[in-house]
């Protein structure tokens, strides 16, 4: 080797790292992935039941590529768009969404984001772009009878993808939300500075309420769950796949215990009605999550289900109050804004996961919206004035021994 290839050789130790892959590309991937992981989850099993029944005589006709169409006409469901069924005489919208598939969409660009080594909000506007190309293919290419509504697909999966890539980004937003803002929310009032933690308290609480009615439900109801899935025959795959629309019903299942919760109750078909204080059940369900369903409530039920939300924001309340120190007066303040923004929430997820199943009985299904957070209103804010106003009352001057110490007076 010559002395100018000595000269020219460069070492291991004084080689140039590897750039690294620009925030918003990792982010474009991360959209583009959880896109690709939420379409796959949903058209596997539909062609996989094609697969194994294409010789049976009611697939005749039916190509794979129609199964995969299908699959993306979920998607686009599952995404808060709509779909048709049924033949032209006696064709019938589907807008209820499973929630699971969103569910999907946001943790998979959750879980994508946290292995990733960018953070911010380049990353954040490429991954909501990725998830928007491929989901325009999926809408506007694969899917069918949904095709028409993908533009609310996109925005449905924009959304998801975006609360899954703020949630993975969170150290990071956190951080650079906290320098530009600071100033500005330690100058709000406590009443509307601590009031929305105080909201997702309660709201967190009151879902895990619904969430214990719903294996309650399960539990109860398995055997009735088994003859209905099994009275309609799907075989192996195909009842694998039944299986999966169930499991991203799960959650619509849990916003309708919501409702049921707080007292109005939700219906499933025009005609029924499903709350703590009466059961006006209809026809046979064709799905067998609707078996789950309640029938009868013994008694004494209904007041130990309505506590539920008046529990959760008696909770709220009593951290509320345990973050700062005033007059019981602005304490109710709090409370009452607590309870709107809880409440605000909690319809909006019941609203979510209503809307039509099908023709005629089924175009009503879920619980309408203002009445709902109205009595959700009342409840949470009796709890968390309560858990406000009594508990620093009857600990006062803890509570303002406790304030003291904390300012260091």
């Amino acid at each position: 080797m010559s002395q100018s290839d000595h000269s020219t050789a460069v070492s291991p130790a004084t080689r140039p790292a590897p750039r690294a892959m620009a925030p918003t590309v990792a982010g474009w991937l991360v959209g583009v992935q959880g896109a690709l992981l939420s379409w796959i989850v949903v058209v596997t099993p539909v062609v996989a039941a094609f697969t194994a029944t294409a010789a049976r005589p009611f697939n005749a006709g039916v190509s794979w590529a129609d199964a995969a169409r299908f699959g993306s006409d979920l998607w686009v469901l599952g995404h808060f768009g709509w779909t048709a069924i049924g033949a032209d005489a006696a064709r019938a919208v589907v807008t209820v969404s499973p929630l699971g598939l969103p569910l999907v969409s946001a943790l998979a660009c959750a879980a994508l984001t946290r292995v990733t080594a960018a953070r911010g909000w380049p990353l954040i506007g490429g991954g909501v772009l990725g998830f928007l190309m491929v989901g325009a293919v999926i809408g506007y290419v694969f899917a069918r009878d949904a095709r028409p509504s993908a533009w609310l697909a996109l925005l449905g999966g924009a959304g998801a993808a975006a609360a899954g890539l703020i949630w993975g980004s969170r150290p990071t937003l956190k951080r650079l939300l906290g320098r530009p803002y600071q100033p500005l929310v330690e100058h709000l009032p406590p009443e509307l500075r601590l009031a929305p933690k105080a909201a997702m308290i309660a709201l967190g609480l009151v879902l895990a309420g619904a969430s214990g009615l719903v294996i309650a439900l399960i539990a109860g109801g398995w055997r009735r769950f088994g003859e209905l899935f099994g009275s309609l025959q799907a075989g192996v795959v195909g009842g694998i796949a039944l299986g999966l629309l169930c499991l991203m019903l799960v959650p619509n299942l849990v916003a309708w215990m919501v409702a049921y919760s707080a007292g109005p109750g939700f219906s499933v078909g025009a005609g029924t009605e499903f709350s703590p204080f009466e059961t006006a059940g209809g026809v046979e369900p064709a799905l067998p999550l609707l078996g789950l369903l309640p029938t009868t409530a013994p008694p004494g039920f209904a007041l130990a289900v309505v506590l539920i939300p008046v529990l959760a924001g008696l909770a709220a309340g009593w951290w509320f109050q345990r973050q700062w120190f005033a007059p019981w007066w602005r304490y109710l303040i709090g409370a009452a804004v607590l309870a709107l923004v809880a409440a605000a929430g909690l319809a909006a997820l019941v609203a979510l996961a209503g809307g039509s199943l099908g023709p005629g009985r089924l175009r009503e299904v879920g619980a309408p919206f203002w009445p709902l957070a109205g009595w959700l209103w009342l409840e949470l804010g009796i709890g968390a004035s309560i858990g406000a106003c009594a508990l620093s009352i009857v600990g006062h001057e803890e509570t303002w021994r406790k304030s003291k110490r904390t300012k260091g007076e």
